[in-house]
């Protein structure tokens, strides 16, 4: 028994070495730094792989997560101009209390591999960073960073003398793209598409360290180093989206209350955005939505909504904006509309008179006499909204006056005279067919 013990916790700790050693397959910045020495004089060897990071901010001001937009980053890693420039390190990490000085080399990218890309060339390696309608980004009111990895691998790169490489790392959108374009604001920083990487490598030909910067310039212990494309050194990019919810008041009709309304929702892609999105309908017991899917934000459709079962939609790139209005379907009912966008009561619609509910949403370039007024909800692209917008239509019964009958009876007043007219009617013949 303990033979079988000793055995099985043997495996067990090489299993959970390996695994430390699989896990730790590529090297990170920490204050833009990798491999500070610990002792003075003693390098600590790096892994072949360096891992930047790109920061994207996603602000809403009602939901913590929503989808990204679809695009992609292009990253060019090229060898720097590095002429006349130069490294000097802290005199307190050696032992005569000196600095040293070294020249810095332009960086050797043939074999060098970017976020799993093709191996590069003596110019050249480019690497993508590739975002999708199914991606989440957590979101807040005040903006939530996500981080993405870049992976540098220097595995393939063959360094043929020890010294300091630098490379510079350009960022782009592939694919043509622009950033007006897939809804996201680029950068805050005067130069928020470079970052320089300094490679160290020993006399072994071994990286034993990486020092990443926004500025190709001399290094010293005070230059500024950031961890890559990320908030701190204004590299990051940002993401506006916002929530809108719809809502149904019943005031006076008890049997109303219980009915689900047709709304006809149209979104508008007012700023052009040339990429695709996704949404999401929350729709309350009751309700129904129309299941908006990934594409151009030109989704519309035709939902139902009962009072007290909203819908909301969620993750609406700012600058996207909504029109909804309301049909009457509530055969022979007469109804004051008022339509409230985020709390404000536009000029009410007065004897809003019944309808077929539509089978696809049409736009309201004229009113229909059981239609309430086309309300929107219209945004600003890059802009961070305060709050989750609104759009809420209140129906009050109107009833007619003493002299007649309640209007929701009166159709049916009608179909039953008919009966009893045609009822009549085939009596008559009748008897006048037996005589």
């Amino acid at each position: 028994m303990k033979k079988t013990l000793a055995m099985i916790l043997a495996v067990f700790m090489i299993l959970s070495v390996t695994a430390v050693a699989f896990g730790e397959s590529a090297s990170s910045l920490n204050e833009g730094r990798a491999g500070a020495w610990t002792e003075k004089d003693t390098e600590i060897i790096q892994q072949q792989m360096i891992v930047i990071k790109k920061d994207l901010v996603s602000y809403n001001a009602s939901s913590t997560e929503v989808f990204a937009p679809a695009f992609a980053y292009e990253y060019t890693v090229t060898p720097a101009s590095v002429s006349g420039l130069s490294v000097t390190d802290d005199a307190d990490v050696h032992g005569s209390g000196t600095a040293v000085q070294a020249p810095v080399k332009a960086g050797i990218t043939s074999g060098l591999v970017v976020n799993d890309g093709e191996a590069g060339g003596s110019d050249s390696a480019v690497g993508k960073l590739v975002f999708t309608n199914s991606m989440k980004l957590n979101s807040s009111a005040s903006g939530a960073t996500n981080s993405y990895d870049i992976k540098i691998d220097f595995s393939g790169v063959s360094f043929s003398q020890p010294g300091v490489y630098r490379y510079k790392i350009a960022e782009a959108l592939a694919d043509g793209a622009t950033y007006k374009g897939i809804a996201v604001e680029h950068g805050n920083s005067e130069n928020p598409n470079e970052r320089y990487l300094d490679v160290y490598v020993d006399g072994n030909l071994k990286i034993y360290g990486y020092v990443c910067m926004a500025a190709n310039d001399n290094v010293d212990t005070s230059t500024d180093k950031t961890n890559g494309f990320v908030a701190e050194s204004g590299g990051q990019d940002s993401y506006y989206t916002y929530d809108l919810k719809l809502s149904k008041d019943v005031v006076g009709d008890t049997f109303g209350e219980g009915h689900a309304f047709p709304f006809t929702v149209i979104f508008r892609n007012s700023e052009e955005f040339k990429t695709t999105f996704a949404i999401t309908e929350n729709v309350e017991s009751g309700s129904s939505g129309f299941n908006p899917v990934a594409s151009e934000p030109t989704w519309s459709g035709v939902v139902a909504v009962k009072e007290g079962m909203p819908i909301t939609y969620t993750g609406i790139p700012a600058g996207v904006d909504v029109d909804v209005y309301e049909t009457n379907d509530m055969v022979g009912v007469t109804y004051m509309v008022v339509t409230s966008v985020n709390g404000v009561d536009a000029e009410a619609d007065s004897n809003v008179s019944w309808g077929d509910a539509p089978t696809a949403a049409v736009p309201q370039n004229e009113k229909e006499a059981y239609q309430s007024t086309k309300q929107s909800v219209d945004t600003e692209v890059y802009s961070k909204l305060a709050s989750r917008q609104s759009i809420d239509i209140i129906n009050t019964l109107l009833l007619i006056s003493p002299t007649g009958v309640v209007m929701r009876v009166a159709p049916y007043v009608l179909i039953l005279a008919a009966g009893l007219a045609l009822l009549l009617i085939g009596h008559r013949r009748k008897m006048n067919a037996s005589k």
